[in-house]
């Protein structure tokens, strides 16, 4: 019964729930926008740390297997030519830790592209929630916060 259910992994939910999004995006306001923008830009920011942070685990559990089997072949006193050898587990983990190595730089991409939207978006949000600032200080602010948001996600490597 199992098989008759399609298995969708939770990148691709997360993907579909933000392809409906954008498609009432046009019958937005310009707030409501700002505010979807906003949020896909924080879930691609979610989405750029976990995988760093799965990938920083990958690479921990590569390093751990490779020094087992350099003990493991100590212990059996086998040949050290065949230290380079990696294992089939290895060799899925690098696949898997290039993978997200690309899906990061998309989403680095895609959050550079939506610089100027996002921007946008936090000036309609400071002049809702402060409205004493200038127009000329809420552009300033909101391209401060829109930087330390992408300078924030350079430094997590």
């Amino acid at each position: 019964m199992a098989d008759t259910f399609e298995s969708r992994s939770p990148f691709e939910s997360r993907e579909t729930q933000v392809e409906k999004k954008e498609t009432k995006e046009s019958e937005l306001t310009p707030e409501e926008r700002a505010a979807a923008t906003k949020e896909r830009a924080e879930l691609l920011v979610k989405e750029v740390r976990t995988s760093k942070s799965m990938m920083k685990n990958i690479l921990i559990h590569i390093s751990q297997v490779k020094s087992l089997i350099k003990q493991i072949r100590a212990q059996l006193k086998l040949a050290s030519q065949h230290d380079e050898d990696d294992t089939e587990s290895t060799e899925q983990d690098k696949k898997k830790v290039f993978q997200l190595k690309q899906k990061i730089a998309e989403y680095r991409q895609e959050l550079l592209a939506m610089k100027e939207e996002l921007i946008r978006a936090e000036i309609i949000e400071l002049q809702t929630t402060e409205p004493e600032l200038s127009e000329a200080d809420c552009e300033e602010k909101a391209r401060h916060i829109v930087l330390q948001l992408i300078t924030d996600i350079e430094q997590d490597e």
